[in-house]
């Protein structure tokens, strides 16, 4: 009887610039984990690609895939690390500084040394760390942030997060893949007009091209890159398993083709007035989507209106108004800000009421369209925002804390821990970051796994923020405020 020879492993942790997605956009995006398997002989290994959207090397794990890890790692084996994006974000859940060596708890090499490479090293699994692949600079000017190199921050220590990785090759014999030095050579010789098709689209315009995401055919270079690397270390049991009939040439652009269920949708940003709601400073007002049926507006079932005090007064009654699986309908008040901007919008909510039902949220969000005063049954664009959701659950601890609807699927972000009552005021915060966005809501954990993606599939040039609510719920905004690249919008 023939001998069954067990396979290895390549395990593969990291964060969305690895990891697989689902994508409805023009050219998806795909993480360099989903396209390593093409270059190592499949009768020696297997690949498991854990990496998630969203997670540093400090937040990782706290996931079900980190256990996976663990559990799975065996003699053999080789563990292949690709953090940084989101250990250099400036939020206590995801950050870990550049500065302290792997004595220091908090610091980017403790957690790469005690949570990976030596818990890789007691199974006998080889760990192999991976420095981030950099930010697409879309003028083609290398900026210190398309190389992870930040600035300190209050309490967050600013540093060279790639340059971490490489000294913590040196101190401890880590194999080292610099994709920060070989993604920066790559595009510097392409330039910016031809890396702009390594990157993922949001939608069929170049300008909703996503800086920090690949596309298949970016993903299938940065494997190749990757992979080239591994046979130039001579890595036992590893490298003479490279496919050398895969490295004689990079990956041809020819291979990315647009997504074929991709849907183009007509949106026009010129936006009217509403007939029905004032300005709120800035704001503009609008109700949109599934709100019951075309009269609902002219039934006393939405109330938005400005207060005394610089307060917004907003509710949806009579069961009008929806947000679901497959359908939203709110009110809403808005500004139009660039789709690239850095901002910080805050406010405090004091709900008046509150109907426990699925459907019913209020808070603040960030969308990638508008409509004035319309009504559709239709699946309306992608937003991200900070409210809560599931409130039947809220007792259970199910109910989620944040959510948002990436690709048409509509996204948990966290879990709530506390539970909400009418007389309650909460404060609630959304700011947008090179990569995506983090949300607040009241005080718990901040959420932005999961929402590091850009809004810019169907308008490329503009994202709406603003104030939302749907369902069954009365609330009052004050103390809103909106800082947009620095500098304040006039409530």
């Amino acid at each position: 009887m023939e001998k069954v020879v067990e396979k290895s492993t390549i395990w593969i942790v990291g964060d969305s610039t690895v990891s697989a997605f689902q994508d409805s956009y023009y050219y998806p995006r795909f993480g360099w984990g989903t396209k390593l398997d093409r270059f190592f002989d499949a009768e020696k290994f297997e690949v498991q690609n854990l990496a998630l959207s969203g997670r540093s090397s400090l937040s990782f794990l706290r996931e079900k895939n980190y256990q996976v890890l663990l559990e799975g790692m065996k003699k053999g084996d080789f563990l292949f690390v690709g953090f940084g994006h989101n250990d250099e974000k400036m939020e206590a859940a995801r950050f870990t500084s550049p500065l302290g060596d792997e004595m220091v708890e908090g610091s980017f090499t403790y957690s790469l040394v005690w949570n990976y490479v030596i818990p890789a090293k007691q199974k006998g699994c080889q760990a192999i760390l991976c420095t981030p692949i950099v930010r697409r600079p879309p003028d083609g000017e290398w900026k210190k942030g398309h190389l992870h190199q930040t600035v300190t921050n209050g309490s967050f220590a600013g540093g060279d997060y790639p340059a971490v990785i490489r000294q913590l090759g040196l101190t401890t014999g880590t194999p080292i893949v610099d994709m920060t030095r070989l993604t920066k050579e790559v595009y510097s010789r392409m330039g910016a007009e031809q890396t702009l098709y390594l990157h993922a689209w949001n939608s069929s315009k170049a300008a909703s091209v996503d800086n920090t995401h690949t596309n298949e055919w970016g993903a299938f270079y940065n494997a190749w890159l990757i992979a080239g690397e591994v046979k130039k270390m001579q890595i036992k049991g590893l490298s003479e398993y490279v496919m050398d009939s895969k490295l004689a040439e990079p990956p041809a652009r020819e291979m990315l083709l647009p997504n074929p269920n991709y849907h183009e949708v007509v949106f026009e940003s010129n936006l009217k007035q509403s007939q029905f709601w004032s300005d709120f400073g800035c704001f503009k007002g609008t109700v949109f989507g599934s709100i019951g049926e075309k009269e609902a507006l002219q039934k006393g079932n939405f109330i938005l209106e400005p207060m005394e005090g610089k307060r917004l007064h907003m509710a949806v009654l009579g069961d009008k108004g929806k947000i679901a699986a497959s359908e939203d309908g709110i009110a809403f008040y808005y500004v139009s800000v660039p789709a690239d901007a850095l901002f910080c919008f805050t406010a405090r909510v004091t709900i008046q009421r509150m109907e426990k039902n699925d459907q019913v949220s209020f808070g603040l969000m960030v969308r990638d369209d508008v409509y004035i005063d319309e009504w559709t049954a239709d699946l309306l664009g992608d937003y991200v925002a900070a409210g809560p959701l599931k409130l039947t659950q809220m007792d259970g601890g199910t109910a989620w804390n944040n959510f948002a609807r990436k690709s048409g699927v509509l996204t948990q972000g966290g879990v709530l821990k506390s539970s909400y009552r009418a007389g309650d005021t909460v404060s609630v915060e959304i700011s947008g970051t090179q990569d995506g966005y983090v949300c607040r809501f009241a005080e718990e954990e901040a959420v932005s796994g999961g929402f590091d993606f850009k809004l810019t599939s169907i308008d490329p040039e503009h994202v709406y923020v603003g104030m939302f609510a749907a369902r069954n719920c009365d609330v009052v905004f004050s103390d809103v405020r909106l800082v947009v690249n620095g500098e304040e919008k006039k409530i």
